[in-house]
């Protein structure tokens, strides 16, 4: 009974505030980045008190020297009535203002554990004593103002902690960076080595914002010069300040260690806090006082249960070694699972002036309104505009009431147009535009385009202009019809600079006539933009590569086409080739999605097999993503299941060379299918790929029967025409030609329907 009131007395006499926890203003664990002003002093002290012995083990056990496990806290029948348990530490801490933005400070720990077991070895071991901690220097340095808002302030924190706590006594190492780095003994009340400590803090007053609520954060690294473990320490804290008295809080902080060789990196078995509490402030004596509760997250997740609690207990053995040389073992635990916290501080100094306002510190109810800041008799800022600058900052000071102002107190002017918000009818003007007196853009030829977008500020009056101010352009190419070299291009067609149709593979047929839009570099195409040789032309080449049966294997047949685009890549080394599998929409999705995929890599596995390299290739499958035709008719999923080869990588210059690369269809083969219809506006200029199969695609689907059945007329007609100005230019530029004879195509090529084909035995699906 007697342990137990000097156990109670002492949490009442020492409550304790953690290390790193220097007595500080604000809340518990949360540090600030204040300082205390030159030549003042703070005193304090403080403290936690836990009554639950699992809060020192495990499970509340222990493994003695001679192999046999004990409990700490057994109920002695013995006894007239029961014992508590119960784990104290506290300190009681000094510092000092060398400078205004400078502390000095020093802390000196105190512990007790208060503990006992049936056998009475963990007294006879001294691991149920109290004891000194480690002395601990810190100082604390407010750095200049360089970034954030004028509401916020930082410090650096610097801790030089030296081992004067006792070894050999106590249970539950007080610190995460107590565990011994080596595996050797770890000691309860101590380090037992040297510790470096830097910290960074940041503190956030949004009083002067208008918010009662002020919050702090910090960050640091505890360092070992030891066996101790380097450890991670951090801490946040929301503080409402309802008034000058009252201030509830709301902290979480914890120590995380990291490069730890004998115990696993866990940082929920480490310290981590959740502390709810209250501060109470006493202005005239300067005196703070502090209590909450803290409550610890990693025992939240065992709770009370010990099978859940000695599950891993073999990866954070604690070794043992008492005063006499009592040794034993135990699971570690960071902190109790429930404890009471408490801290009491105060300041003090010479009654001087520190923010030099002509009111005594004892006075002055804002102690940091510095000059130029006009002050009233209580130390605060007079502010005679009402807008929240103090006059003396207050650069214009006849502001009108309710006049959003910035931060030197003139009306905000937004645009900074040079006229203010609340005059400004135009409040969004950009930056650097020219302005009338009412703050909106000029507009000098008043055809109601501003200059700032006028691209033709001389327009003659009365006359029609485009969005930008500039006269109209008829043929809707986007170039001005003065400028426009093909003033009579067919609407909706994409142009260059000049306002003629763009040419993007360079063969001499405008884009939107060209039927073979991705002809190679270098190749002889027909009026229709078509190579005159169909092994130079993908698109006639791709009807060639045929599959099994509802499957992703190469007939033998597609080799001989494959080939020839082998062939072709290999005279062309700038090119890379992009292979596109597509599907009828008969089956699942996912299975002609997978489908195609593998289609497509049929067909570039080939190719580096046969010497093209990786890089070159690209093949990505559609499944059903982008019809050709409907898929209604027989016809219209013949047509659909396809392989495309679109080539990428290049694009050629007038003088002929390979410029630099751009892309095809796809950026890679991970990228999102091009948009559909519905996703491209008309104002946008996708790639004309993409254009092209968007326009397709709306065509076929919205057709009839009729109409698809014209469609095929028109491409017979088409793959017709090619063959008979393939044979008429082989005859024309056989004088040209070396002396090896022109190779005669083979009947399987003058067949591309044939081999365009699916096979007979293939099921509709695909």
């Amino acid at each position: 009974m007697k342990k137990l009131t000097l156990i109670l007395a002492l949490a009442q006499a020492a409550v304790f505030a953690q290390t790193g926890l220097l007595g500080g203003k604000t809340g518990l664990h949360q540090q600030d980045a204040n300082t205390l002003g030159f030549f003042h002093f703070r005193l304090g002290t403080g403290g936690t008190i836990a009554t639950d012995n699992w809060g020192y083990t495990r499970g509340a056990l222990f493994t003695d020297q001679y192999g046999r496990t004990q409990e700490l806290d057994v109920w002695d029948a013995r006894m007239e009535k029961g014992r508590i348990d119960g784990a104290l530490a506290g300190n009681f801490n000094f510092a000092f203002g060398l400078r205004d933005d400078l502390d000095i400070g020093v802390s000196l720990p105190i512990y007790y554990d208060h503990a006992k077991d049936y056998s009475g070895e963990a007294i006879r071991a001294h691991m149920g004593k109290g004891g000194l901690g480690d002395l601990q220097f810190y100082a604390k340095y407010r750095t200049p103002h360089f970034f954030g808002p004028d509401y916020m302030k930082t410090a650096a924190v610097v801790d030089l902690t030296v081992p004067t706590g006792w070894r050999g006594v106590g249970i539950r190492p007080r610190h995460a960076w107590f565990l011994d780095n080596e595996g050797g003994p770890t000691y309860a009340y101590t380090a037992n080595s040297v510790m470096l400590g830097l910290t960074g803090v940041v503190s956030v007053d949004y009083n002067k914002k208008g918010v009662p609520l002020v919050w702090n954060s910090s960050l640091g690294l505890m360092i070992g010069f030891g066996d101790a473990s380097n450890t991670l320490v951090y801490s946040t804290g929301v503080n409402l300040e309802i008034n000058d008295y009252i201030q509830p809080f709301l902290e979480f902080s914890g120590e995380m260690r990291f490069g730890n060789d004998a115990y696993p990196f866990s940082p929920i078995t480490d310290p981590m806090v959740l502390t709810p509490g209250i501060n109470v402030k006493i202005p005239f004596f300067n005196i703070d006082f502090a209590a909450g509760i803290d409550i610890g997250i990693g025992n939240l997740v065992d709770g009370y249960d010990r099978k859940d609690a000695m599950d891993n207990c073999k990866d954070f053995q604690i070794k043992f070694k008492g005063e006499t040389g009592y040794r034993a073992s135990y699971c570690y635990v960071a902190q109790p699972l429930i404890a009471g916290i408490a801290k009491l501080t105060w300041t003090f100094g010479f009654d001087g002036d520190d923010d030099n306002d002509g009111v005594k510190n004892r006075k002055d109810k804002c102690p940091e309104t510095f000059p130029p800041i006009v002050v009233d008799e209580d130390g605060c800022g007079i502010d005679t505009d009402e807008d929240k600058v103090f006059d003396g900052l207050d650069k214009c000071p006849d502001t009108p009431k309710g006049v959003a102002v910035d931060s030197v107190g003139c009306p905000l002017d937004t645009d900074e147009d040079t006229v203010p918000d609340y005059k400004d009818l135009c409040p969004e003007t950009p930056k650097g535009v020219k302005v009338d007196s009412v703050g909106c853009p000029l507009d000098t030829d008043e055809d109601t385009v501003p200059d700032y977008k006028d691209q033709c500020p001389e327009t003659p009056k009365g006359v029609k202009v485009d969005s930008v101010g500039c006269p109209l352009d008829s043929d809707k190419d986007g170039v001005f019809d003065g400028p426009d070299k093909c003033p009579d291009t067919p609407e909706g067609v994409a142009v260059d600079a000049d306002g003629c149709p763009l040419d993007t593979d360079k063969d001499g047929v405008p884009d939107y006539r060209d039927k073979c839009p991705n002809t190679l570099p270098g190749i002889q195409v027909n009026k229709r933009g078509c190579p005159l040789r169909r092994k130079e032309d993908l698109d006639y080449l791709k009807k060639g590569i045929q599959f099994e049966f509802d499957s992703a294997k190469l007939l033998k047949s597609s080799y001989p086409t494959l080939d020839d685009i082998i062939a072709l890549l290999e005279k062309i080394p700038e090119v890379k080739l992009e292979v596109q599998g597509h599907t009828d929409i008969v089956g699942t999705e996912d299975y002609n999605q997978k489908l195609s995929e593998d289609r497509a890599h049929s067909v570039t596995d080939y190719m580096e097999s046969k010497g093209i390299a990786a890089d070159r290739l690209r093949a990505i499958g559609f499944g059903t993503r982008m019809p050709l035709a409907d898929n209604v008719t027989d016809e219209g999923r013949a047509k659909n299941r396809r392989v495309e080869l679109i080539p990428f990588g290049y694009y050629t210059e007038g003088d002929g060379t390979v410029a630099a690369p751009s892309d095809s269809l796809l950026n890679d083969s991970t990228a999102v299918p091009p948009p559909t219809k519905s996703e491209v506006k008309p104002e946008s200029k996708p790639e004309v790929k993409v254009k092209l199969k968007a326009n397709a695609e709306k065509k076929v689907r919205s057709a009839s029967k009729a109409g698809l059945k014209r469609l095929k007329n028109m491409r017979d007609r088409a793959e017709k025409a090619v063959v008979e100005m393939k044979s008429e230019a082989a005859a024309a530029a056989k004088p040209a030609e070396t002396p090896k004879p022109v190779e005669t195509p083979k009947p399987a090529e003058t067949a591309p329907a044939k081999a365009s084909a699916p096979a007979p035995a293939e099921k509709p699906a695909q």
